[in-house]
């Protein structure tokens, strides 16, 4: 009896490791073939940051109408030279002419009234005007009806009268300055030296609005600005050296540095999220035309190997799943910057290891071995 629980308790025993053996060669075997994984990527020593860009200039003038109108003055056309100070468009004026008209007869009209008003205080009309008033007030002060307080009273009301006339010429300046500044408005003037680049507008007679753009920029300061990748902008820094290339592998290089590296994130047309350099050199030769696209290699300030790994891979700012003989280990690491979507490592992981890109995955497997 003894014997046969013995041998009841050694089988059990044996069928249960092996159903352990079983899912832990299950979990190999899934991990081997089923876990998605990814190699560590390494920037290389001194890297080269390849971007593309277009020469533009770093004097450039955005200009709108600040109000809507028909436009009936266009004298120039996209790629026509202007002066500071050359209207480069206008709207129909007609009536702001008739409205600064109609401002400055009020003013006229008020002026007369405030000069004749400031006349009559000056030689006592205006106190005598009110000679009802005057004996009013005389024979409601009794024994204090004095010839001074009656007259303060009556200058009172002069100077009231002429406050007023003040104010109201002082209105119809402001109406006429108004006026006269709306027609200001109605011309847009080029305020550089340069060349027309752009005019949503082809010909007058047309309505506008304040969305309507015409651009002047001046060709003689030109830079290279180049759509560098958001991985890549922290490898650039102000003064690093750049080479720009026009044309197809065969064109002209021109040797630069970068000279500013703007804050705010740009989408490109295709989607792609860039950061906008600008890249200045003297060799830009008058042969090069604004808009003129191409292609730049930018040096990094990259001073050592640098490991690159999946944000989304990192696990409260410290830990990395990776595959090690087959199976998921949880490794320590040490981050740094982030670039984009990938963020380095510092220390914590070698370049043969594989690191796996779905570590939810781990957890199933987990729960299937229980």
């Amino acid at each position: 009896m003894k014997n046969s629980k013995k041998l009841l308790i050694t089988i059990s025993l044996a069928v249960v490791l092996s159903l352990v053996l079983i899912g832990f060669g299950s979990l190999i075997f899934k991990t081997k073939n089923n876990l998605q994984t990814q190699s560590i990527k390494v920037s290389p020593v001194g890297s080269q940051i390849l971007a593309t860009g277009e020469v533009a200039s770093q004097n450039e003038a955005q200009l709108h109408f600040q109000a809507g109108g028909k436009l009936t003055y266009l004298p120039f056309k996209e790629g026509d030279r202007v002066y500071a100070g050359q209207t480069i468009a206008s709207l129909d004026t007609y009536n702001l002419q008739e409205q600064l008209r109609s401002a400055l007869n009020t003013y006229r009209s008020t002026r007369d009234k405030f000069d004749q008003a400031q006349n009559d205080q000056n030689n006592g009309v205006t106190q005598k005007s009110q000679g009802g008033t005057l004996n009013a007030v005389g024979a409601g002060l009794g024994q204090y009806g004095v010839e001074n307080t009656t007259t303060n009273y009556l200058d009172t009301i002069a100077k009231r009268i002429v406050d007023e006339n003040q104010a109201n010429l002082d209105n119809s300046v402001i109406n006429v300055e108004i006026a006269n500044y709306a027609l200001t408005l109605s011309s847009i003037t080029s305020p550089i030296n340069g060349v027309i680049t752009h005019e949503d507008v082809t010909t007058s007679g047309v309505n506008v609005t304040t969305a309507t753009t015409f651009i002047v920029d001046d060709p003689s300061n030109l830079v290279f600005k180049a759509n560098v990748s958001e991985n890549d902008i922290d490898f650039i820094n102000v003064g690093s050296v750049a080479s720009i290339e026009f044309g197809d592998g065969n064109g002209y290089v021109i040797n630069g540095t970068v000279d500013k590296i703007y804050p705010q994130k740009q989408t490109l047309a295709d989607g792609s999220e860039v950061y906008q350099v600008d890249i200045v050199s003297n060799q830009l030769p008058a042969n090069i035309q604004l808009g003129q696209s191409g292609s730049v290699l930018i040096q990094s300030n990259v001073k050592s190997s640098v490991i690159l790994v999946p944000t989304w891979t990192i696990l409260g700012h410290q830990y990395i799943w990776v595959v090690n003989d087959n199976k998921p280990i949880l490794r320590k690491v040490t981050v740094g910057k982030i670039h984009g979507s990938e963020t380095e490592v510092i220390s914590g992981l070698a370049l043969e290891d594989k690191i796996i890109t779905d570590p939810e995955t781990i957890a199933q497997y987990h729960y299937k071995i229980l």
